[in-house]
């Protein structure tokens, strides 16, 4: 029969196991946070790269259409 001083020291492994596990675990969920993390940011400066370039098609388009008038004048 186990004594209780050997049964906690084997309830100690086992918990150490399972810390050890819930350590690799949490690793790996800072791991796919940060590169989640990476990408919104990334994302964030294209949304706003896009934008400016609407921004500057629009513009073009606007100033562009009265020389269309007079190149292929009606």
């Amino acid at each position: 029969m186990a004594t209780p001083t050997q049964d906690t020291r084997d309830r100690v492994i086992r918990m150490e196991g399972k810390v050890e596990q819930l350590e690799r675990k949490i690793d790996d969920l800072d791991a796919k946070v940060t590169e989640m993390h990476q990408l919104l940011t990334q994302a964030k400066g294209a949304r706003w790269m896009l934008m400016l370039m609407i921004g500057v098609g629009g513009f073009v388009a606007a100033k562009i259409t009265p020389l269309f008038h007079l190149v292929f004048g009606r």
